[in-house]
């Protein structure tokens, strides 16, 4: 899993101006992250029984709310909503993703953390690969303006990439505290990595993120506040200098455009570079259909009229009550509180410092943009939060 931001390029191919049908398949519907899962669980959860273990710990009122959570999902496919091609390859990704994640806590509550660290390393160091990459692409194939916006490798638009970006800087946080030069020189090298793109790609989300998660850091680790000072002032300092001799990808990006819309203005279109209207228009179309919603992936043909082709309303709370409506907040809802009862969080080793920011930032990321509609960032997602969980003593085993 470590390894997807460089397979999200490499599944689906996604290099040069020319998209062939397997590309368009893959890529165009974000499939690459889900392969990955289904092959894992297909290789290491085989004959398993995780996920039997997950249903024989459920109680009846469970079973009730996800039956009429599937009932609604199931009616709103039926007849609501207009794509239902996409609705069904929205589901089975879900679907594939709920029983890999089971399966990954029953393996993960059984290792050592030290294959957690080993994770973000990789994971680190997969960013920096991804990047490459992408250079390589585009040295080949000099991009145009439109580039930049519609075909950047495994993210589509440059400003998605922030993704990568939030998770790379995480990265570097389980590395601050490593005795020696190499592992702090790395975590460096990720931070300043993680700032720099974020500055040079002119990503506001990313970068707001970023500093959520350091916050977070530092007031759960408020032990290691001046290894975080530290780790950040370097990373800003390096990113800054690099950002003010390098040019900018495009017009409409680079830290000049993330120094420009800070500025003071009473335009909330403009700060919100459309968002508010965006929302505000989603939630008027939620209205018609309030109880079920508007079915999975269907805001690219069903959204507000001047976004349509968005994949999603930038806003998780947003997309979450279109695609899924009432039915899907409350199962939601519940969902969180059973594993607040089963569960409890437990923060204590660098990687957890790593999974925590990652978490944290990723939760305010998911307000303003589509941080959970995009695989990739909801699989690290999970796998942050799996590293955050133990078991409470008064749940049962299962």
């Amino acid at each position: 899993m470590a390894l997807t931001p460089v397979l999200s390029i490499l599944i689906p191919w996604d290099f040069g101006p020319h998209e062939g049908f397997y590309r368009k398949v893959i890529a165009g519907n974000s499939l690459a992250i889900p392969i990955v899962e289904l092959l894992l669980c297909c290789i290491f959860f085989r004959g398993d029984s995780a996920p039997k273990r997950f249903f024989n710990g459920t109680n009846k009122l469970d079973l009730l709310v996800l039956a009429i959570f599937l009932l609604s999902i199931t009616y709103v496919y039926i007849f609501v909503s207009v794509n239902p091609a996409a609705a069904a390859l929205g589901l089975i990704s879900l679907i594939v993703h709920a029983l890999f994640a089971i399966g990954l806590y029953d393996v993960m509550r059984r290792e050592q953390p030290r294959l957690f660290e080993c994770f973000w390393t990789i994971l680190g160091i997969s960013v920096l690969a991804y990047t490459l990459l992408w250079a390589i692409d585009f040295s080949i194939y000099p991009p145009s303006e439109s580039d930049w916006i519609n075909r950047v490798p495994g993210v589509t638009n440059v400003r998605w990439a922030g993704f990568f970006w939030l998770s790379i800087f995480a990265a570097g946080l389980a590395l601050i505290n490593k005795e020696g030069i190499h592992g702090k020189l790395l975590a460096y090298v990720f931070g300043s990595f993680g700032l720099a793109m974020t500055l040079w790609t002119g990503s506001r989300g990313s970068l707001l993120a970023i500093l959520a998660a350091l916050l977070i850091a530092v007031l759960f680790f408020p032990k290691n506040r001046k290894t975080l000072a530290k780790y950040f002032l370097i990373s800003l300092t390096f990113s800054v200098a690099t950002n003010l001799v390098s040019p900018a990808p495009m017009s409409q990006y680079g830290m000049e455009r993330i120094l420009s819309s800070s500025q003071q203005t009473d335009d909330m279109y403009k700060v919100s570079s459309g968002r508010s209207e965006l929302w505000a228009s989603s939630l008027r179309i939620f209205l018609d259909n309030p109880v079920a919603g508007h079915g999975i992936d269907q805001f690219q043909r069903m959204g507000p009229r001047k976004t349509l082709g968005f994949k999603g309303p930038h806003s998780f709370p947003v997309q979450l009550l279109f695609s899924v409506g009432i039915i899907g907040l409350f199962s939601l809802l519940y969902a969180i509180f059973r594993m607040i009862t089963i569960f409890k969080i437990e923060i204590r080793d660098p990687h957890q410092m790593a999974a925590l920011a990652f978490f944290g930032g990723g939760s305010i990321y998911m307000l303003y943009d589509n941080f959970l509609y995009y695989p990739y960032p909801i699989a690290i997602y999970t796998i942050s939060i799996l590293m955050l969980l133990v078991p409470r003593k008064t749940s049962l085993p299962n």
